[in-house]
Parts: structure tokens; sequence; C-alpha cells
């Protein structure tokens, strides 16, 4: 757990980096024209940072122990999060007793909810469904990242066939030399007048071209996984 000064010394210079960088993008923008979002923002920087020191009377007006009534309720909570921390040993410094989770459930909640610009404007269900949503949010950044490769892949492969038939010769005359071109196949008329197969149709050889591929390709990743599972090493069958 960290030590309250060094986190409340790092946070105040990230709170204060954050202000400034915000009041930089926007010094030359009139107020009415700054986004409510950006103002709100703002706010609750100055909020928190006001927030940050705590008088000395109230420190000095506190228990130093603090009782909490146990009840099977509580106590199933705790036993849960006991168990927790037995699994992450490293969160608690190894150690389990109530007073260290306790205290442990305390910063972490400051340290990442009450204080992380993120998190902290979210109300409770808000902040619930985004910490239940993470695993989700990661699988659709990866599809993403996914569509966004084979839009781009799609996109090149289109490009080289359509350079590459502008310079596929129609004929060449042999007497004097003379290459003729045919007229592009991808085109909108040539497109309207004469169609072209799809994969879609299995009656067509560009359906069971595309096939036999998918299996090839399906059969290469397999060996590719298998190669980095054994290490780089592969039988011959």
């Amino acid at each position: 757990m960290k030590d309250a000064i060094e986190f409340k010394t790092s946070q105040m210079k990230a709170l204060i980096k954050r202000r400034n960088v915000l009041n930089k993008k926007y010094d030359t923008t009139l107020p009415e024209d700054i986004p409510l979002d950006v103002k709100s923002e703002l706010k609750f920087i100055d909020k928190i940072l006001q927030e940050f020191d705590i008088d000395e009377e109230i420190f000095a007006k506190q228990g130093k122990t603090i009782n909490i009534k146990n009840s099977r309720n509580e106590e199933w909570y705790f036993q849960q999060m006991k168990h927790w921390a037995e699994r992450n040993p490293r969160s608690t410094n190894g150690q389990f007793g109530k007073s260290t989770l306790y205290r442990f459930a305390l910063h972490f909640f400051v340290e990442n909810i009450a204080l992380n610009a993120n998190n902290a404007r979210l109300n409770y269900s808000e902040l619930a469904q985004k910490v239940n949503d993470a695993n989700s949010t990661k699988s659709d950044s990866k599809l993403t990242a996914q569509l966004a490769n084979v839009e781009n892949l799609l996109g090149f492969l289109l490009t080289m066939q359509q350079r590459q038939l502008e310079y596929i010769p129609e004929g060449i005359n042999l007497e004097n030399g003379f290459v003729k071109y045919a007229i592009n196949p991808i085109n909108p008329t040539e497109f309207q007048q004469f169609g072209t197969p799809t994969e879609l149709n299995p009656s067509n050889e560009l359906a069971q071209s595309y096939e036999e591929y998918k299996k090839i390709r399906s059969r290469d990743k397999q060996l590719i996984k298998k190669y980095h599972q054994t290490g780089g090493q592969l039988d011959d069958d």
C-alpha cells in the first residue's frame, strides 16, 4: 500500500498537469464555447485539489481505533476478500488480518476510484457496469483491431487487382509490336452488363476455389499454433 503523502503528491501532480493541458487547449476559446464536459472536468479537478488537505483538528477529533460490528453477513464479505488477498499476497505484503484488509480496501478505493479522473465522476451503477464490462471491452477492442486489419487488407488487394488489370494486354501485334489493352473489367459498366461471380454461389469456380483456400488457411493456422506450442518443433507427418 502506498504512503498517503507519496500518493497525494503524485496525484496532485497528475491533476495539475491535466488541468494545465485543458486550460492551454482552450486558452483562445471563448468561455461560452468551451464544451460542457471540459468545464465539468476542470471544476471537478479544482474540487479534488481543494479536498486534498485535511484539517489537523479533524484528525485530532477522530478516534485512533475504528470498531466495525461483525455479523454473518460482514464475515462472509471479509472472508471473500481474504481469499482474494491470499491469491494475491503481494497486494497486502502477505498480511491477512482484518485491519490490514480493511485498510487495503480503503486505500484501493481512494486511489483507483475516488481520486481517479476516469472513475471518480461515475455513479455507483456506472462504476459497477464499467468493472463488469472490462473483459468484454477488451474483447471488443481486439475484434475492432482485427476488423480494421481485414479492411486494410481487402482495400490493398482490391487496389492491387485494379492496377494489375490495367497492365494486362488484350493482344500484341507481332508485326509492329503495338500493344492493345482491353478495358479493365473492374468497372461499373462491365458489372452492369455481365455481372460477376461471388464466393456465395457454391456452383461457380470462384466459390469452390474460395472453399479450398479456407481449408488450406485453416490447416496452416493449426500448424502455426502447434509450432508455437511445441517451441518450434513440428513432426513431418
